[in-house]
């Protein structure tokens, strides 16, 4: 598996409340509609869960830093060679660019962080819930 890895950080003059509602129900069906051109296997939106005091124990606890991002994106391909497949067909090309003309609506591309990744499968439980689409 290879996946892309997105911290995001919102455009300053939307609201949390905002970004995250055209985040889930614009921008995910937007990425739904290209998965089969793009060969996504997965994609999902980690929200931060915003309560803070737990936030505070957890990293005073460690003595890390407080998380400074609006979500997080994850999208899964089988392997490099799926992400790569027809990544220059004018399908594809469309719809990259339909995504990354969306993201510039709601994500300031200049304080997130992005990066491609191998994932390492320590522990899968398969009997968890996903939240579907609204």
């Amino acid at each position: 598996m290879i996946k892309l890895t997105m911290l995001v950080k919102r455009l300053p003059n939307i609201t949390y409340e905002e970004f995250d509602q055209y985040w889930i129900d614009h921008h995910a069906p937007l990425v739904a509609s290209v998965q089969n051109v793009l060969n996504i296997t997965r994609y999902v939106q980690t929200i931060p869960h915003r309560y803070p005091e737990l936030d505070k124990i957890i990293q005073n606890g460690r003595q890390s830093q407080n998380f400074v991002f609006d979500g997080m994106a994850e999208i899964w391909w089988q392997n490099l060679e799926s992400m790569q497949k027809n990544r220059s067909s004018p399908e594809a090309v469309k719809a990259l660019n339909a995504l990354m003309e969306d993201e510039k609506r709601f994500v300031n591309h200049t304080q997130s962080v992005v990066w491609y990744a191998t994932e390492r499968l320590i522990i899968s439980n398969t009997n968890f819930q996903t939240m579907p689409l609204r």
